[in-house]
C-alpha cells in the first residue's frame, strides 16, 4: 500500500501572449527601482540566451518574468561594484519572497553550468545589436 495517494486537479489556465511592452516595462521596473547600471540590461540578455542554449529551456508566458528577474539579479552581481543582497531585491521590488529568489538564483546558475563569464567581445556584440534594435524602434515610432 502506498504511503501517499495523489490526486491532481485540472487547473484552468489560459495561455496569453507575451508582448514586448510587458518585457520592457518589467525590465524598467527592476532596473530603475534597484538603480542598476544600464549595462545590466545587456548582460541579462546574454544570460537569458546562455540559459536557453545550455539548458534547452523555452521562455514562455508562464516563466519569462522569473527568468528575466533572475538574469537581471545575476547581471547586477556580475557588473556592479557594490551589488545588492537578495533580501534587497525582495524588499525593494516585492515580487518574490527571499526563499524563492535564492532558489531561482541557485537553479539558474546550475542550469547554466555555473558559467556566467561574459567576455568583452560578447558584451560589445550584444551592445551593438541592442543599439541597432533601439534605433529601429525609435524610427518606427
Amino acid at each position: 500500500m502506498p504511503l501517499f495517494n495523489f490526486y491532481f486537479e485540472r487547473e484552468q489556465f489560459t495561455e496569453r501572449e507575451c508582448y514586448q511592452e510587458d518585457i520592457v516595462k518589467f525590465m524598467r521596473l527592476v532596473i530603475s527601482k534597484m538603480t542598476l547600471a544600464s549595462e545590466c540590461i545587456v548582460i541579462s540578455l546574454i544570460y537569458l540566451e546562455k540559459l536557453m542554449y545550455t539548458s534547452k529551456i523555452e521562455i514562455r508566458f508562464i516563466n519569462w518574468q522569473p527568468l528575466l528577474f533572475t538574469a537581471i539579479l545575476l547581471a547586477s552581481k556580475f557588473w556592479e561594484d557594490l551589488n545588492y543582497w537578495n533580501i534587497d531585491y525582495e524588499e525593494g521590488l516585492d515580487l518574490y519572497p527571499l526563499k524563492s529568489i535564492n532558489r531561482m538564483e541557485s537553479e539558474y546558475l546550475s542550469l547554466c553550468d555555473y558559467n556566467m563569464y561574459v567576455s568583452a567581445e560578447l558584451y560589445e556584440e550584444y551592445t551593438m545589436k541592442v543599439n541597432l534594435i533601439s534605433q529601429r524602434e525609435l524610427r518606427s515610432s
